[in-house]
Order: C-alpha cells, then sequence, then structure tokens
C-alpha cells in the first residue's frame, strides 16, 4: 500500500466506543441490513433446496 493510502486510512478511522467496538455495530440500519442479507440467503438456500427436489 502507498503513502496516500495509508494516510487516507489512518484520516478515515471508524468512531469507536471506549471498549473498542465499532459504533456502526450498534447502529439500527446496519443490524437490520444483516438481517435482511442473513434472510435473503436463507430463501436461497430454501429455493435451491426446494428446485432441486421437485426435479
Amino acid at each position: 500500500m502507498d503513502a496516500a493510502n495509508r494516510d487516507l486510512i489512518e484520516r478515515t478511522a471508524q468512531p469507536r466506543y471506549p471498549n473498542g467496538e465499532r459504533k456502526l455495530a450498534r447502529d439500527p440500519f446496519m443490524q437490520a441490513t444483516w438481517v435482511l442479507l442473513g434472510a435473503a440467503a436463507l430463501a436461497q438456500l430454501i429455493l435451491l433446496l426446494a428446485l432441486d427436489v421437485m426435479s
């Protein structure tokens, strides 16, 4: 990684709680996004298995 990229990463550090946890981890929007992503993955797996059984 060159110096410009390193400087950018250092200047845009994510905000954290005193215990080191990222603040974005507790954001309701991000939590809902991960739930929807998990639900979509589970739905795809169920549909894949259903199509496999039906064929």
